[in-house]
Order: C-alpha cells, then sequence, then structure tokens
C-alpha cells in the first residue's frame, strides 16, 4: 500500500475528542477540530437508544466531526488512539503486550472499514500484570527517537493516571500506573480537604507552598501529613491557594519518592503546569543532568510520529 498524503489524527480520550487533518511527511497539522465528547459521554448517548449498534453510534458520530473539516479533507485514512479502542469506544480491542520496541513489535491495532475510501486503523493500548495504557504507548512511540541516544532511562508522562515506562535499547520494557492526578481531583473536590484548597494558576508565589508539598512526599509522609493541610486553614488560616499546592507537592513527591538517588536518565515529557512542577520535582531529588524534558511541541508532535509511524507499518 502506498503511504497517503495525508491522514487524519484521532485522539479521543475519555473526557475529549480532537481531529487533526495531517500532512503524512512534514506532520504539519492543516485543520484542528475539538469537542468535549469524550468516549465517555458518546458510550452514554449509546446507552440511551437501541437502533444502532456500539461500533456504528461511534463511527456515525465520527463521521459527523470529519465532516467539520470541510473542503479540506484530502485524507485516506483515520488513525485512532486512545480510549477509542477501550470497551466503551468505538471497538475493545485486545491490549498489546510490554514490552513493545521502537519498531512498533508489541503494538496492536485493527483495521475498522469506515466509508467510501476513508478507513480506520483503531490502535489499542499496552499492559503489564498490574498496569495498562491507552494513547500514552503511542506518545512513548513517538518519543523514541529522542530516546535512543540514551540507550536507557524511565520516561514519565503525568496525567489523571501518570506513566512511568522503562526504556532501554530500543525497547519500553515495564510500566508503573499512579493515580496521582484522580487522587488529587477526588481529595481537593470531593473529601474533608475541599474548602481548604482552591484552584489556582502556577505562579512563582505557589512555589515555596509545592516544594513544602514535595518534602513531605518525598520522606512517606502522604498519609500522615493530608490532614495537616485542613488544620493549617482552620487554625493557621492559611492561603487556600498555597494549599493547593502543598497538596499538589505531596502527591507529586509521594509518586516519584522512588525515584530517589535512582542513577538512571529520567525522561519528562508533559505540557505545563505538570512540565514546570514534574521538573522542579525531579530536579530536587536528582542531579540536574539525569532529568531530560519534552515540552508541550515535542509532547504534541509525539503522538503524530506514532501515528505516522503506524501507517508505514501498515503499509508494508
Amino acid at each position: 500500500m502506498k503511504i497517503p498524503d495525508y491522514f487524519i489524527s484521532c485522539d479521543w480520550g475519555t473526557s475529549n475528542f480532537r481531529l487533526r487533518l495531517v500532512e503524512t511527511k512534514t506532520l504539519n497539522v492543516l485543520v484542528e477540530h475539538k469537542t468535549d465528547q469524550g468516549v465517555k459521554n458518546v458510550y452514554q448517548k449509546f446507552l440511551q437508544q437501541n437502533q444502532i449498534d456500539q461500533t456504528q453510534f461511534f463511527k456515525n458520530y465520527l463521521e459527523n466531526q470529519i465532516n467539520n473539516l470541510d473542503e479540506h479533507h484530502k485524507a485516506d485514512l483515520v488513525l485512532a488512539a486512545g480510549m477509542a479502542s477501550s470497551n466503551i469506544g468505538m471497538k475493545e480491542l485486545p491490549y498489546g503486550e510490554i514490552p513493545f520496541n521502537d519498531k512498533g513489535e508489541g503494538l496492536h491495532w485493527e483495521i475498522v472499514p469506515f466509508k467510501d475510501k476513508l478507513d480506520i486503523i483503531l490502535i489499542s493500548g499496552v499492559k503489564t500484570e498490574t498496569g495498562m495504557m491507552r494513547g500514552e504507548e503511542i506518545q512513548a512511540f513517538g518519543l523514541s527517537k529522542y530516546l535512543e541516544s540514551y540507550l536507557s532511562g524511565t520516561l514519565i508522562l503525568p496525567g489523571t493516571h501518570s506513566k512511568h515506562i522503562n526504556y532501554q535499547n530500543g525497547e519500553f520494557n515495564s510500566l508503573k500506573s499512579f493515580m496521582t492526578g484522580e487522587v488529587f481531583e477526588l481529595l481537593s473536590c470531593n473529601s474533608i480537604l475541599s474548602n481548604s484548597v482552591e484552584k489556582c494558576h502556577w505562579i512563582n508565589k505557589r512555589h515555596r507552598a509545592f516544594k513544602q508539598g514535595l518534602e513531605i512526599g518525598f520522606k512517606g509522609e502522604l498519609s500522615a501529613q493530608l490532614f495537616s493541610i485542613r488544620a493549617r486553614h482552620i487554625l493557621d488560616d492559611a492561603n487556600k491557594k498555597d494549599n493547593f499546592y502543598l497538596l499538589s507537592g505531596m502527591l507529586i513527591g509521594d509518586e516519584l519518592s522512588y525515584l530517589k538517588n535512582i542513577e538512571q536518565t529520567i525522561f519528562l515529557a508533559a505540557s505545563e503546569p505538570f512540565y514546570s512542577m514534574y521538573k522542579m520535582a525531579l530536579e530536587t531529588i536528582l542531579d540536574v543532568i539525569q532529568v531530560v524534558c519534552f515540552g508541550d511541541k515535542v509532547l504534541e508532535k509525539a503522538l503524530l510520529v506514532g501515528q505516522k509511524k503506524i501507517i508505514e507499518l501498515y503499509a508494508k
């Protein structure tokens, strides 16, 4: 098969949906379209009817969104990553197995007929005995070209469920998953601490509180110190915005505490504010030269690079 000049990148997460029309050779994004209809919302709408099967229901939504690309739609393939291959997505696919390598061996995908000459390459996730991910594996796949000169290290992808993926000699061979983001949301929105924290922007003024939280997390005192956030607020009239970042520091410090005194390279790939927060945390416990960071632009491109590699494998 000839590699197409253009493809449609579909990043379908739990809460959000994004299409990008991409020039394959350059990976330039020609058109982008976003909605808040992640697989969770679309699946709930599917359950409210009984005329169309699940796969077709998701295909219909995808087709309607592709129509928003108007005359710019020139692609022959849709590359769908993320939760589209989950049991609440377009079609459930079995997980691939870790390890997987920078050639794509170990990853799993399936061709789903769509419409006219347009097919969907539906990409599944990967798993170990204790962890799994959908979407991040394609980011890791796309980032591999930046990692190969280091031979080995751990790639950290912060998020609702942060992923720590071990990399060695062109292969991603183990995975740790941390519920840092979800636990933060539960504690800050639905626990007794919710009245003692206030969401705000990440600015220099909050760094001190964040670093205090990091030290607590690094020492393994997260559970013992969580209630102190409420105590600081009630007894000392502590600033709720500071408390927001104190809590964040505690959780991130706890997540990263096992890396103290490690000698390997740590790769961080994240968007703001997680980029700055995790970078600060890592450089607190590691030598600066051990921490290699990739920001928004590289991370944004990584998914497209990974999807392009899948196209190249598909075309063989």
